[in-house]
């Protein structure tokens, strides 16, 4: 585990402010703005993952967009959000400009019920479903030719990039080098964060989460939980009504388990793979980290500073992250 050097300004130092003003706010429209030429040129594919399951996702091509005064590298950049986020999310389009702008192709991907994409699947979201990303990774490339395959993911996304690049020697796609920025590695601690940190953490998820499965009732009227699910406000009963009744498993510990990233898991990481997190990261706690050299593929880096996938590093709303990644996909 290396510490990296990332101290934003002083008035960013705060982690709180960090999330805050990384995700809502004069940065989403200026993130926005920034990368109005990727979301006004961008070609929506969707995915056929196998098993009936299909995933929205969105594609941008120096190609197909003849920007001229940039090389492409003949790479292609397949960027995973965090739950409850979508490939609209604003450090999704900030990595995304910044890895366009340095010649990569980027395929920006919704997961399952997130995004505009609640009408495509039946069966609810969870966070075990890997066979759905990793249905959309053989699609993408069986569809899309390149030389170089990069994966990053954030927060969850990190957690799901982390297991597809595990689950790459048992399926039809490669991987030749992945990030995850802040990933979830241990789902029970995350959520026991969430209920003793401050409030407007957990109520923001609980919001965004009852919404959504909300939202799938006006596809699915078959299902009949909204009235309970107007009753719930702490992420504990939501889960305590989602897991038993509408996952394979019985209880929280053994759907947390499912996909808990533990230290064995991770040691059987074989593409060079680089986790990079935050000791004041209010949500994915950093002891959770994997302890020693699990793998000589899998790097790790501590920064003091960053707070959850935000690593604001200026006033102009630029993130550290996003160099970091354009220094890890450098071909």
């Amino acid at each position: 585990m290396s510490n990296s050097a990332f101290i934003p300004p002083r008035g960013l130092r705060n982690p709180h402010v960090q999330n805050i003003v990384s995700s809502v706010g004069p940065r989403r429209w200026v993130v926005k703005y920034r990368a109005r030429h990727i979301l006004n040129n961008t070609q929506e594919m969707i995915l056929e993952c196998g098993n009936n399951v299909r995933l929205l996702g969105y594609y941008n091509s120096h190609t197909a967009q003849t920007d001229k005064h940039i090389k492409p590298k003949k790479s292609l950049v397949i960027l995973l959000h965090g739950w409850e986020g979508n490939s609209e999310s604003t450090y999704v389009l900030s990595a995304s400009k910044r890895l366009y702008d340095q010649g990569h192709d980027i395929f920006r991907l919704n997961f399952r019920d997130h995004g505009n994409s609640l009408h495509l699947n039946q069966e609810l979201f969870n966070s075990t479903r890997l066979s759905d990303v990793t249905g959309a990774m053989v699609d993408i490339q069986r569809r899309l030719k390149y030389d170089n395959y990069f994966l990053a993911g954030f927060s969850l996304g990190g957690n799901f990039t982390l297991r597809t690049t595990i689950a790459q020697t048992e399926h039809d796609y490669r991987i030749d080098r992945a990030a995850a920025i802040c990933p979830l590695i241990c789902p029970n601690d995350t959520m026991d964060a969430l209920a003793t940190g401050p409030r407007f953490y957990e109520n923001y998820f609980v919001k965004k989460w009852k919404k959504s499965l909300t939202e799938k009732t006006k596809h699915f009227p078959e299902y009949t939980y909204q009235n309970k699910l107007k009753t719930l406000t702490t992420l504990h009963q939501v889960n305590d009504l989602f897991i038993p009744g509408y996952t394979p498993f019985n209880d929280s510990e053994s759907y947390f388990d499912a996909y808990h990233l533990k230290d064995k898991r991770l040691s059987n990481i074989t593409t060079p793979t680089t986790i990079i997190t935050s000791e004041d990261d209010p949500i994915v706690r950093h002891n959770m980290l994997p302890k020693g050299n699990l793998s000589e593929n899998l790097s790790v880096e501590l920064t003091r500073y960053g707070s959850h996938c935000a690593y604001l590093k200026n006033y102009r709303m630029h993130s550290w992250a996003d160099d970091r990644l354009q220094e890890i996909f450098k071909i």
